[in-house]
């Protein structure tokens, strides 16, 4: 899989393995490397919709404030306004896929890369408004993976 591009994001790498600028902004991909317990936290897009793949590793998707495991090779959809997280359930170092259309997260995640959290919180939230990304609280249902 070739990287067009590649940042941090708190801590995981992520890599942009297909850009909006590629599609005409009809989606983009990326490959977000996660420890052991990695992941985003709970949050909701108001323009994307996200088609989950893992990679490498063992994962649990966020959905309808339960989790779903998914395993090497599965897919797993978030749709746009639905509140949903992906985390690496494993031992070891995994990998998963986000396509995601329309394009546009990518250079979100771009953007938000250098912030430092919790110094940068003010910033994060300025950023995430602007993209249509709101974080929230999940359900104490969903707390546990």
């Amino acid at each position: 899989m070739q990287v067009i591009k590649s940042f941090p994001v708190f801590g995981e790498d992520v890599d942009v393995v297909v850009s909006g600028d590629m599609t005409g902004g009809v989606l983009a991909a990326i490959v977000q490397t996660c420890p052991p317990g990695g992941g985003p936290p709970p949050h909701k897009h108001a323009n994307e919709d996200e088609v989950f793949r893992v990679i490498e590793g063992d994962f649990a998707i966020l959905k309808e404030g339960e989790w779903v495991p998914i395993e090497k090779g599965q897919t797993r959809v978030a749709y746009r306004g639905s509140v949903h997280t992906f985390r690496n359930t494993g031992q070891t170092v995994g990998r998963i896929m986000a396509i995601i259309t329309p394009a546009g997260m990518e250079r979100y995640l771009e953007e938000i890369s250098p912030l430092v959290i919790p110094a940068d919180l003010p910033r994060l939230a300025e950023i995430s408004q602007r993209y249509g990304i709101s974080f929230v609280e999940a359900p104490d249902s969903a707390l546990a993976v």
